[in-house]
C-alpha cells in the first residue's frame, strides 16, 4: 500500500471543547488506485483530505490514529519531514480554483515558486516543466504568465492541477475539483484527471458530493456520514448493491442516466450536529429501518457480501432490491 490510513480521527477545539470532525476511518490506496470519497456536506470528507496532508487549521488536531504514506507516519514526523513528503509524494487540488491562486500573481510564477520550493532546479528548468504541465491540463503554454483574472473558471481549475502535479507526486487528492463549474466543463475536468492518473501513474482520492464523477473516475467508493466510513468497497457494488441504508438513500437522490425516470429519494431531518452526536449510530435519527439497538449501540464496521465494509447492525439482513 502506498497509502495506508488507519484509524484515523479528527478533532476541533472550540472554546474549551473538542468536537470529533472525523471519527476512526480506515482504508487504504495501492500504487494507481483509485477512492472516492462521497457523503453530504459536513460528513468529513474534506477533513479527511485536509488530514491525510497534515494540513488542519489551528484548532484542529489529529488526535488518534496513523497516516503512513511510503511506511512514514505524516502524523508523527517532524516539521522538516513533513514539507518532504507534502507535493512530492502527496498533493492536493484544493476546493474552489477561484480562491486557491493568488489574483496578484501571475499563475506560472506561483507555479514556478512552488517547485523551487520543493526541488533543487534552477529557475529556466522550472519554467520549463510549468510549461510542460500547462499543455499536459491543456492549456496553452504561451498563457502561463498570465494572471488568474485573465481565466475562465475551467482554466483556473485545470492550472491548479498543473500546480498540484509539478513536483510528480504519487498520490492526488481531488477535493470538490468540480466545485462552480457548468456541466460541460465538470466533465472535462474529470476526464482530464482520469486521464492523467493512467499517464502518470497516480493514486487518487476524488472528494465529491457528485456520485456520477466519483462512480465514473474511481474503482472503490467510501461512502462517509458524520465522519465515519458507513460502507466502502468497490464502486459497482457500493452504488448498485449496497447494503447501508444511508448508502441507499444517498444514491436514491441523484438521478440516473441508465434507469426509467422515477421520483427521487429524499433524506429527512439533517446530518449529525458535531456537538450532539448520538449515543449509538450516527445516522439512526434518519433512518427508516432504525430499531431499538441502532439508538444504543454503535455498529462495528465489518465485511459484508461483494467484498464491501459496512457500518450497520443490520446490513446483511437489508434487501433494496438493487
Amino acid at each position: 500500500m502506498i497509502l495506508e490510513v488507519k484509524d484515523l480521527t479528527v478533532e476541533f477545539q472550540i472554546g474549551k471543547n473538542f468536537l470529533t470532525a472525523v471519527n476512526n476511518v480506515n482504508f487504504g490506496l495501492g500504487q494507481q488506485d483509485s477512492l472516492g470519497l462521497v457523503g453530504e456536506s459536513g460528513c468529513g470528507k474534506s477533513t479527511t483530505g485536509y488530514a491525510l496532508m497534515n494540513l488542519l487549521p489551528k484548532n484542529g488536531r489529529i488526535s488518534n490514529g496513523k497516516v503512513l504514506i511510503n511506511g512514514v507516519d505524516i502524523v508523527t514526523a517532524s516539521d522538516a519531514e513533513v514539507r518532504s513528503i507534502r507535493w512530492k509524494e502527496i498533493s492536493m487540488i484544493f476546493q474552489n480554483a477561484m480562491t486557491a491562486l493568488n489574483p496578484v500573481q501571475k499563475i506560472g510564477d506561483q507555479i514556478v515558486n512552488a517547485l523551487l520550493e520543493h526541488e533543487t532546479i534552477s529557475r529556466s528548468e522550472a519554467i520549463d516543466r510549468a510549461s510542460y504541465f500547462f499543455e499536459k491540463v491543456g492549456i496553452s503554454s504561451s498563457r502561463l504568465m498570465q494572471y488568474p483574472h485573465e481565466f475562465s473558471g475551467g482554466m483556473k481549475q485545470r492550472a491548479v492541477i498543473a500546480l498540484a502535479l509539478i513536483c510528480y507526486p504519487k498520490i492526488l487528492i481531488a477535493d470538490e475539483p468540480t466545485t462552480a463549474l457548468d456541466v460541460v466543463a465538470q466533465r472535462q475536468v474529470i476526464e482530464l484527471l482520469i486521464d492523467l492518473q493512467k499517464e502518470l501513474n497516480l493514486s487518487m482520492i476524488l472528494i465529491s458530493h457528485d456520485i456520477s464523477a466519483v462512480a465514473e473516475a474511481c474503482e472503490k467508493i467510501a461512502v462517509m456520514y458524520g465522519g465515519e466510513i458507513m460502507e466502502i468497497g468497490p464502486t459497482r457494488d457500493v452504488l448498485i448493491r449496497n447494503n447501508h441504508p444511508y448508502t441507499n438513500a444517498l444514491v436514491g437522490s441523484f438521478p440516473s442516466l441508465h434507469k426509467p425516470i422515477s421520483k427521487l429519494t429524499q433524506i429527512p431531518g439533517s446530518p449529525p450536529n458535531l456537538a450532539d452526536m448520538p449515543s449509538g449510530c450516527s445516522f439512526y435519527p434518519r433512518c427508516t429501518y432504525a430499531q431499538n439497538i441502532c439508538l444504543h449501540e454503535k455498529p462495528p464496521m465489518r465485511s459484508v457480501r461483494f467484498n464491501k465494509l459496512c457500518k450497520c447492525h443490520f446490513a446483511e439482513e437489508l434487501d433494496f432490491n438493487q
